[in-house]
């Protein structure tokens, strides 16, 4: 997954970040060095990305910090889920993160509808099917997506089935 899917991501998005200020923070894990083996189609979870990354691009904000600083970043990481999907089976929980205003209530509650665009949308431009089309590539893939708000912006994350052979423990 690292090597396949999510660095070709970020390189992709790269230019993208830096051209609207948002620094790219793997202080809150980043991927391991080591690949992350989950039973997926690259080229849809690719997307899945490109749909994520895009609206990090589109979305983040400046946010004040503790020391009086503000700053604009992104972050991704995973983590593994254990039993998430019954007895035995892990789940690898992916996330992208993006500082700014936390999404809450119907903001919150509807982001993966088709066609329902946050109230944080300002004049960028989309349809409102971006993380629809997410969370359908995910439930192919017999996980799940979805969204928390934290003090300092929003986790976009989906969790996929781990592939036993796939991660150390």
């Amino acid at each position: 997954l690292r090597t396949q899917v999510v660095e070709p991501q970020v390189e992709r998005f790269r230019p993208r970040f830096e051209d609207k200020g948002i620094e790219i923070d793997l202080s809150l894990g980043g991927l391991p060095p080591e690949d992350i083996l989950v039973m997926a189609d690259v080229g849809l979870i690719s997307q899945v990305y490109a749909n994520l990354f895009s609206n990090a691009v589109k979305y983040t904000r400046e946010i004040g910090c503790a020391d009086g600083s503000r700053r604009k970043f992104m972050a991704y990481g995973w983590s593994v889920e254990p039993n998430y999907f019954g007895e035995g089976v892990d789940g690898v929980k992916l996330n992208v993160f993006t500082s700014g205003e936390p999404l809450r209530g119907e903001n919150s509650e509807r982001l993966f509808e088709a066609g329902f665009r946050g109230g944080n949308v300002h004049s960028e431009y989309g349809t409102g099917h971006g993380l629809y089309f997410v969370e359908q590539v995910v439930a192919l893939h017999g996980g799940v997506a979805g969204h928390e708000a934290t003090p300092d912006g929003n986790n976009f994350y989906f969790i996929l089935p781990r592939d036993a052979d796939g991660l150390p423990d």
